[in-house]
């Protein structure tokens, strides 16, 4: 029965043109992909990026983690940008979204494309072991064993993956 579905799209569409950030981000990657059930046919690079960008612009976090990925790999119709993509990765992750901060936290501590801050990237995977992301608490181990950011304190490295592993 394909009423629900319809029904559900009308909602959907009707949240993202009274402008809500989580459902333009939903329509955009809809729309990026299409869905045959609904006879929705893929969008262009352009329009997806049009679509997004909306996203983002509602104040989609999700939305800005995925732009900041598309121009970290330069895909979806973004061109490879490692400025912009850290400039999204921080502002997601200073409101709020734990992958964002490991991410950005990532770029800086490589310092692949972006001036290397070890000690920022710290800071950031430390956020976001603080919002619950696992992968933020397995860099702080790392940091700690292997004194990149921080002082080598292999003890505290034994605590926080200690810590880590009883809350999973």
């Amino acid at each position: 029965h394909k009423e629900p579905i319809f029904s559900g799209m009308r909602l959907i569409d009707k949240a993202g043109g009274l402008g809500h950030g989580g459902a333009l981000y939903y329509l955009a990657l809809l729309h990026l992909n299409g869905e045959e059930k609904i006879g929705l046919a893929p969008s262009t690079m352009d329009e997806f990026m049009e679509r997004l960008d909306q996203a983002v612009e509602a104040g989609s976090l999700d939305a800005r983690f995925t732009r900041g990925h598309s121009y970290y790999h330069g895909t979806e119709g973004y061109h490879q940008d490692s400025r912009k993509a850290l400039e999204d990765f921080l502002k997601a992750a200073d409101e709020g979204h734990a992958d964002a901060a490991v991410s950005a936290g990532a770029m800086l501590h490589s310092g692949i494309g972006v001036v290397q801050d070890q000690q920022k990237a710290f800071e950031l995977y430390q956020h976001a072991g603080e919002l619950g992301s696992i992968e933020g608490w397995r860099n702080i181990v790392a940091c700690y064993t292997t004194h990149e950011g921080v002082p080598k304190c292999l003890q505290t490295a034994k605590y926080n993956e200690d810590t880590m592993r009883k809350d999973q």
